[in-house]
C-alpha cells in the first residue's frame, strides 16, 4: 500500500501546484488529445505503470550499502589470454572495478583460459583482493571454471577470504541454455553441495550459485517472469542442497541473482527492487533474517541492434543507470557493437566510460535506494513483486522449476510472452530507434571481424567424473577443461532460444538491400508540401525500416506528370500521400496509376471517402498501428509486379 507523507523540506512550497491544475494544463497543451495514454501504460505482463502517483513513505529494502559504489564490471571475452590481460588491465586502470570473465566453449566465443597457465596469463597483474570477478562459463563448464578459479587463487598470494568471486554454478542453467541437464538431478545436487562445501572449507565466502535470468530475458521473458524464474530456480537449489545435507542458512546465503537490464528505465529499477523484496520473503518463509542478496546486472543483449548500432550507447547508458538506481551490486555494460561481432576497442572504452559517467555524474550510488519514496516506482515495484509471486506459486504448484524446465512449460510460457512482444514491435507500438523508427537509409552495417577458431588445451589424465575437490587439485597440476568435458546424461529439456527484438526488421532490411535492383516504392505526392509532408515522411520512414527505396514523384504537378514519373521509376507500388481533405481530389490519379500497372496504396486511413478510393483502385491503406512487417513484406514481395493485387 502506498502512503503519502509530508515533504522533507519546504522547497516545494515555493512552487504551489495541484495535480488537478497540472492535468488541466497538460490537457490544454494536448488540444483535445487524451492525456492518460501518454503518461500511463501497462507492461507486457499487464502490470500498470502509473505516470503520476503520490509520494510514498520510504521503506528499507536491504541491498547495497548506503554510499557504496556498485562494481563496474568489464566484460573480458577476448580469446587470446595475453590480449585479454591487456584489455583487463586497461579497463581496471581506466574506471572498471571488476571483471566478468566470459569463458569460451566449443560452440561459444570468449576467453580461452581452460587451464591454469592460460588463466594466469589472462589475470596477470590483476589484484584479486581489489577486483571482484564474475565467472561466466559456457554450458556444462561452470563447475570446472569454478574449480579452476579456486586453484588459481590458492596458487597466488591472496587469501580466498579476501577475494570476491561469483563462481557461476547454476544447476538448471545448462538445461535452459543447451536443452539437456548435464547429469541426473540427484547427482547434480550432490556435486553442487560438494562444490559449496569445498569452497567454503577453502575459505571462499562469496556466492557459489548464480541464478542467471539473462537466458530467459534474451528468449523474451517479461519482468515478472524473470523474477518468478529466479525465485523458483533459487528455491529449487535450496531444496537440492538441503537434501544433500547443507543447512538452509548456508544454502540460501550461497545464492546470487543475475538479471538483464534494458532501457525501460522504471521497469528495470522496479524489477531489481522487487527481486530483493521477493528474496526477503523467501528468507522469512525459511525462518531466516534479512541479509543482502548480491544482484549482478548486465545490460540486455535482447535490446541491442545491428542497425544504427551507435544508438545502443543510449540504451546501455539508460540500462546501467537504472541498474545502479535499482540497487545492483555489480553491473556489466555491453559494448555498443555487441550484436555485430567481437567488440572493437572504441566500443569497449565507451562501455567502460558509460559506467564511470553514471557513477561520477549522477552520484546515484551515494543514496541508499534512490527510488525509495517515489510513488510511481514504489507502486510498480509492488505490482511486479505481486505478479511474480503469483507466477512463482504457479510454478511450485506444478512441481517446481526443474519440472517446468523438463516439461517445456517454462519455455512455452516465455514463448507466449515473446509473441506478444513481437506483435508490439511489428506494429511499432514498441519502437526501436534506428531500426523500426528513424532508420538510417543507406546505412551499411559493418561486417563482423574475422576471428580464428580458438584452440583448446588437450586433456591430461584427469577423470571427467572427478568431484570438485579433485578437480581443483587436478587444475593445480596442469589439467584443462578437456579433462572434465561433460557429455550430457540428464533429462532432456526445451532450450530457451535467444532473439534480439530488432532481428525481424533487420533481417528483412538486409535481404532487401542486398537485392539488385533493390525493392522500391513510388511516392505519389498530392497537394501542397505542407499538406502531404507528414504522410510522406511517415512512409519514407516505414520503407527505410524494411530496406525499400522510396522514389519520390514530382510535387505540385498534374496527374499526367505524376503517372509519367511513376512509369519511369519501375516501381511496382505507388503510395499516395496526401491530407485526408485532399484525398477525394485524387480519385482520377488513383485510377490512372492503376491503369499504368501500379498497385496503389493510400498513406493514412481517411475517415471519410475510403470506399470511393478503393473503388478507384486503391488496394491498401497504410497507417500507424498497422503490422509494419506485414506491410513491408507485401511491398518487397518478388511477386508484386505491376498490375498484381496487393
Amino acid at each position: 500500500m502506498t502512503m503519502t507523507t509530508a515533504p522533507a523540506t519546504g522547497f516545494a512550497a515555493d512552487f504551489p501546484a495541484t495535480e488537478d491544475a497540472w492535468r488541466a494544463a497538460a490537457e490544454a497543451a494536448l488540444k483535445g488529445r487524451p492525456l492518460e495514454p501518454l503518461i500511463s501504460r501497462r507492461t507486457i505482463d499487464g502490470v500498470a505503470v502509473a505516470g503520476l502517483a503520490p509520494r510514498a513513505v520510504p521503506r528499507v529494502i536491504v541491498g547495497r550499502p548506503a554510499g557504496a559504489r556498485w562494481i563496474a564490471m568489464s566484460r573480458i571475452d577476448v580469446a587470446d589470454p595475453e590480449a585479454a590481460n591487456v584489455q583487463a588491465l586497461e579497463d581496471l586502470n581506466n574506471g572498471s572495478s571488476g571483471l566478468s570473465l566470459v569463458f569460451a566453449g566449443q560452440d561459444r566465443s570468449g576467453l580461452v583460459a581452460d587451464n591454469l597457465k592460460r588463466l594466469a596469463k589472462a589475470l596477470h597483474g590483476v589484484m584479486l583482493d581489489l577486483a571482484p570477478i564474475h565467472l561466466d562459463a559456457a554450458p556444462y563448464q561452470a563447475e570446472a571454471a569454478a574449480a579452476l578459479m579456486a586453484a588459481f587463487v590458492e596458487k597466488g598470494q591472496v587469501a580466498p577470504s579476501d577475494v570476491s568471486i561469483l563462481f557461476g554454478l547454476d544447476l538448471l542453467g545448462d538445461a535452459v541454455r543447451a536443452g539437456a541437464f548435464a547429469r541426473e538431478w540427484k547427482e547434480a545436487a550432490s556435486r553442487g553441495a560438494a562444490a559449496l562445501n569445498e569452497l567454503r572449507a577453502r575459505g571462499f565466502a562469496s556466492p557459489v550459485f548464480v541464478i542467471d535470468q539473462r537466458t530467459a530475458h534474451d528468449a523474451g521473458a517479461s519482468e515478472a517472469q524473470e523474477l518468478a524464474g529466479a525465485l523458483a530456480s533459487a528455491v529449487e537449489h535450496v531444496r537440492a542442497l538441503t537434501d544433500e545435507g547443507v543447512d538452509a542458512t548456508s544454502a540460501v546465503d550461497s545464492i546470487a541473482f543475475v538479471f538483464a537490464c534494458d532501457a525501460d528505465q522504471f521497469a528495470t529499477i522496479a524489477k531489481l527492487r522487487a527481486g530483493r523484496l521477493l528474496w526477503a520473503a523467501i528468507r522469512r518463509e525459511l525462518g531466516l533474517g534479512d541479509r543482502p542478496l548480491h544482484i549482478h546486472a548486465e545490460t540486455s543483449r535482447r535490446m541491442m541492434t545491428r542497425k544504427d548500432a551507435e544508438t545502443n550507447l543510449v540504451r546501455t547508458t539508460i540500462a546501467a543507470f537504472a541498474a545502479g538506481v535499482g540497487g545492483a551490486d555489480s553491473v556489466t555494460v555491453l559494448p555498443y557493437d555487441q550484436a555485430i561481432g567481437p567488440a572493437g576497442p572504441d566500443a569497449r572504452r565507451l562501455a567502460r566510460n558509460a559506467q564511470s559517467i553514471v557513477l561520477e555524474e549522477t552520484n546515484a550510488y551515494r543514496v541508499a535506494d534512490p527510488a525509495a519514496g517515489a510513488g510511481a516506482i514504489e507502486q510498480l515495484t509492488d505490482a511486479l513483486a505481486e505478479k511474480a509471486w503469483g507466477l512463482f506459486q504457479d510454478i511450485e504448484k506444478a512441481g517446481g522449476m526443474r519440472a517446468a524446465v523438463e516439461s517445456g512449460r517454462w519455455a512455452a510460457d516465455i514463448a507466449d510472452v515473446r509473441k506478444k512482444r513481437a506483435a508490439s514491435i511489428a506494429t511499432r507500438k514498441s519502437a526501436i530507434v534506428g531500426v523500426s523508427e528513424f532508420p538510417k537509409a543507406g546505412e551499411r552495417t559493418p561486417d563482423a571481424p574475422a576471428t580464428p577458431a580458438p584452440t583448446f588445451a588437450a586433456a591430461t589424465s584427469a577423470s571427467s567424473a572427478s568431484a570438485f575437490p579433485d578437480m581443483a587439485r587436478a587444475f593445480a597440476n596442469g589439467a584443462s577443461f578437456a579433462d572434465f568435458a561433460v557429455q550430457p546424461s540428464g533429462p532432456r529439456a526445451t532450450a530457451l532460444l535467444s532473439q534480439r527484438t530488432a532481428e525481424a526488421f533487420e533481417t528483412m532490411r538486409d535481404r532487401n538491400e542486398a537485392q539488385h535492383p533493390q525493392p522500391a516504392a513510388f511516392l505519389a505526392l498530392a497537394g501542397p508540401i505542407a499538406r502531404h509532408s507528414a504522410r510522406a515522411g511517415f512512409i519514407r520512414n516505414l520503407l527505410a525500416a524494411g530496406g525499400i527505396a522510396a522514389i519520390e514523384g514530382p510535387t505540385g504537378s498534374d496527374e499526367a506528370a505524376v503517372v509519367s514519373a511513376f512509369k519511369q521509376s519501375a516501381a511496382a507500388t505507388a503510395i499516395l500521400c496526401a491530407d485526408d481533405a485532399d484525398y477525394p481530389e485524387t480519385i482520377g490519379l488513383i485510377a490512372a496509376l492503376k491503369k499504368a500497372g501500379g498497385t496503389v496504396w493510400i498513406a493514412g486511413r481517411p475517415k471519410d471517402g475510403a470506399d470511393a478510393l478503393e473503388a478507384a483502385g486503391a488496394s491498401r491503406f497504410v497507417a500507424a498501428g498497422d503490422d509494419a512487417l506485414a506491410v513491408l513484406e507485401a511491398a518487397s514481395a518478388p511477386a508484386l509486379t505491376r498490375g498484381a493485387a496487393a
